[in-house]
């Protein structure tokens, strides 16, 4: 009986989860999801800092794409609450990554309910500011994100160190294929 309920769960299980590999590089972890199909092999590379029930700062490539030098992965502020409250980004306001006090990019959030009815928000540079978001952040010490005021200083969303985000950056690309080097697509 027990052989018989064990094969009958073995027939009805789901098929298995995506297989990962993680790295840690100081403050900056990278994820590496493999997908397998009847036609192809593919990975999800992903390098993330923050998290654990605080915003999270994240770029993630998938190398069935085209990558660089015609496109980089953006740094993507994702924000989700507790159901029933708000995110502190909201869909349409106006978000300020500025590294070491010196220089600032902008992005406009995405807000939304997920299917399970959770706040979520997500920000993202400009296609044009990706590149140079990436060099300073290659280059610098730490990024403040911030909610964008007309006429005041804003909201904290999240301070992040970029110790690390380097090596992460070069696991990332390295593991789906791509370059690690930063050029622009001329």
């Amino acid at each position: 009986m027990r052989r018989h309920c064990l094969a009958l769960a073995l027939t009805i299980l789901p098929a298995l989860p995506a297989t990962a590999q993680y790295w840690e590089f100081g403050d900056w972890r990278v994820f590496v999801e493999t997908h397998e199909s009847t036609e192809h092999t593919s990975h999800t590379c992903t390098a993330s800092t923050g998290g654990d029930g605080d915003p999270s700062l994240r770029l993630s490539v998938y190398d069935l794409d085209g990558g660089p030098p015609d496109s980089y992965p953006a740094p993507t502020l994702y924000e989700s609450a507790v159901r029933g409250y708000p995110t502190q980004v909201q869909n349409g306001q106006a978000v300020g990554f500025v590294f070491d006090q010196q220089a600032a990019f902008y992005a406009i959030a995405n807000g939304y309910f997920d299917a399970d009815g959770f706040a979520q928000a997500e920000a993202a540079p400009r296609w044009q500011d990706t590149i140079n978001m990436l060099r300073w952040m290659k280059a610098g010490q730490s990024i403040d994100i911030r909610t964008v005021q007309p006429y005041g200083p804003g909201q904290p969303v999240m301070q992040a160190s970029l110790r690390g985000f380097t090596a992460a950056y070069g696991k990332m690309m390295d593991e789906c294929g791509f370059s690690i080097e930063i050029t622009d697509p001329n």
